[in-house]
């Protein structure tokens, strides 16, 4: 009987170990994906090969801020930050199986700038299902940030395309009414969003005479610049990649001796276009911006800018893709120092929803965010291509507090 007793006597203590232990693993003390006592881990879907290969300037420099503060700082709060970019070429059924490999094999703490509205929609509702915070995602699609309460994980980064094309379309009610209007966009979400705001904004103070589509791997646009020109466009608002643009622009300009007036996407406003176009060709457009260009090294961020890109990523000179890599590197520093040294994915998120009045050193507009709103930046300046450069003019034009879903031209202000 006494060694019975002891047999059960042991079998309890063991039992109550392992209970214990599983409540141990499935509690506070439970480790967080990517966050070791030095160390998060980091990761992003972006293009570094491909028919947009251009853009892994982006988080290349995120990547170089990165390891300027991982040296200069010891990180952020005591942990370096590692920081895995995975390419899938702009292709979404690469999207999906990268994110998979970030989330189940690196165990990232959090997905940042994801590029690309057709590879990031394959992947954010697993994000979501998976609870990994979805950061500053690398476009401007309406998708990102319209229902805060439906995707509580994801934040956009920069202007959604609706808001550019009311602040575009605007521009253009105020500087072409009565006239013709033509219209060209991509053949998907990006495309479609910032046409919509044109819209929006346009009402019938303009005729529409056509709206042209296109493909993203299109190889030029000159049949939707012939019909917008046979059916009488006197502007044309355009959203398109700067390659595509381009052939849009210069196909107008060389081959139809056409000086009709563009306004287009942030996405083609930026040296590559200039490049591309030609500064004489591509003189006088109009678009929007949020952050400062690359030729004004006179401003202390920009030059700061130049020196970590040179030093972390051997990138000689800054470009728009440059200073909005370093924008996104300083916004996800700021996410991290205000989540403080306990660091989970839950306390990463309402870090993010806390910040308020952020400005980044190469920025012109603060960040801005909230538990209800996910939008960082709500506000843009027009700027103009002028001898080679862009160049802002007017005053800052703020869409704060306004809902993505909504928005028209009386709510700028």
């Amino acid at each position: 009987m006494l060694e019975a007793r002891k047999v059960w006597v042991w079998g309890l203590a063991a039992v109550l170990v392992i209970v214990f232990a599983i409540g141990a693993c499935g509690g506070d003390d439970e480790p967080v994906p990517g966050v070791t006592d030095d160390e998060i881990i980091l990761g992003t879907l972006t293009s570094l090969t491909g028919p947009i290969a251009v853009y892994s300037q982006i988080p290349n420099t995120t990547l170089a801020y990165f390891d300027y503060i991982n040296e200069t700082k010891g990180g952020v709060n005591g942990r370096k930050i590692k920081y895995i970019l995975e390419d899938d070429a702009y292709s979404p059924p690469k999207t999906v199986d990268l994110v998979r490999k970030l989330v189940e094999q690196d165990q990232v703490f959090a997905v940042i700038n994801g590029l690309g509205t057709p590879t990031h929609l394959q992947v954010v509702d697993y994000l979501k299902e998976r609870g990994v915070p979805d950061l500053f995602v690398a476009t401007g699609a309406i998708e990102w940030v319209k229902d805060p309460a439906a995707r509580p994980n994801i934040f956009g980064s920069i202007n959604h395309y609706v808001a550019a094309g009311v602040i575009l379309g605007r521009y253009i009610n105020e500087n072409f009414a009565g006239q013709n209007l033509g219209l060209m966009r991509q053949n998907d979400d990006f495309g479609g969003d910032g046409i919509d705001g044109i819209r929006r904004a346009v009402g019938d103070t303009l005729n529409i005479v056509g709206e042209e589509t296109h493909e993203a791997v299109d190889a030029d646009l000159n049949s939707q610049v012939d019909r917008l020109n046979a059916a009488g466009a006197d502007v044309i608002a355009i959203w398109a990649t700067p390659r595509q643009f381009s052939t849009a622009i210069k196909h107008a300009r060389l081959d139809l001796n056409w000086d009709v007036p563009f306004i287009l996407s942030a996405v083609s406003g930026n040296e590559f276009s200039i490049g591309l176009s030609g500064p004489e060709v591509i003189e006088g457009t109009v678009t929007v911006t949020i952050a400062r260009q690359a030729w004004e090294v006179d401003n202390p961020g920009v030059a700061k800018h130049a020196e970590i890109i040179r030093q972390y990523a051997g990138i000689e000179a800054p470009n728009f893709l440059t200073i909005y890599g370093q924008y996104i590197g300083e916004l996800m520093e700021e996410a991290l120092v205000r989540a403080g040294k306990d660091l989970t994915r839950e306390s990463l998120i309402k870090a993010v929803e806390s910040i308020d009045g952020f400005m980044c050193s190469v920025c012109l507009i603060p960040a801005k965010m909230s538990s209800t709103d996910h939008d960082p930046i709500q506000g843009a300046f027009l700027t103009r291509a002028e001898g080679g450069r862009w160049v802002r003019f007017g005053n800052l034009i703020s869409y704060e507090g306004t809902l993505a879903g909504t928005m028209t031209a009386a709510d700028l202000q």
